[in-house]
């Protein structure tokens, strides 16, 4: 009688772990398939982007157009522009507003860490001092506001068309506007709303490197 209890419990035992294994190999399984979903999902969706600003909304082409036909004075704002210069600006603005974020968005579900999924561009001072920081919330609006107060187009155009390959490549990106030596940054963060005063820049490749020497 004892020993068949005994038997009863160890096959009632190896009934739970070999349940909790298959839970576990279902979940991991899930997991695998949803990373290779997102993965694609998220190289179609670059695949396009990529293609789609080099054909139409190449910053290059813009800031020659703007240069040699559309603008009234040197000032570096949009302010400068004429209506047509404006108009051709505010279309190229708001098509990098609308995909920046998403691309962002959708490359966090392929992240390890799926929470940073917000896209900041922040104006600075040569210290590495916040003078300016862009959410998504703040639109095109708030995009003209820093190229006028900081005398940013043509960096700022330069900056966008750029944008998208380094947060493909998870690479850090600044540039520098060497009229006022301001300069542009972007982060990936958790909560785009928490402001702050000074920049931090993420280095990722350096971390690997860091690895790799130890």
């Amino acid at each position: 009688m004892i020993s068949s209890l005994k038997f009863l419990a160890l096959d009632t035992t190896g009934i739970i772990i070999i349940t909790i294994a298959a839970i576990l190999a279902i979940g991991l399984l899930v997991i695998i398939i949803n990373n290779r979903k997102y993965k694609r999902r998220y190289r179609k969706f670059y695949k396009h982007l990529d293609k789609t600003i080099n054909k139409k909304y190449n910053g290059n082409m813009l800031i020659e157009n703007l240069i040699n036909k559309h603008t009234i004075d040197n000032t570096n704002t949009f302010k400068s522009l004429k209506s047509k210069g404006k108009s051709l600006t505010k279309k190229y603005l708001d098509y990098y507003v609308k995909k920046l974020p998403e691309q962002v968005l959708l490359k966090s579900f392929t992240s390890a860490d799926k929470n940073r999924s917000e896209l900041v561009i922040y104006v600075l001072d040569e210290n590495d001092r916040v003078l300016y920081q862009w959410e998504k919330e703040k639109k095109v609006k708030g995009l003209i506001k820093a190229i006028n107060k900081y005398q940013m187009l043509t960096p700022m155009i330069a900056f966008l068309y750029e944008l998208p390959l380094s947060i493909n490549e998870n690479n850090a990106y600044r540039l520098t506007n060497h009229e006022n030596d301001n300069i542009l940054a972007y982060d990936i963060v958790k909560n785009s709303k928490k402001l702050q005063k000074q920049y931090k820049e993420r280095k990722i490749k350096d971390k690997k490197k860091k690895k790799k020497k130890k």
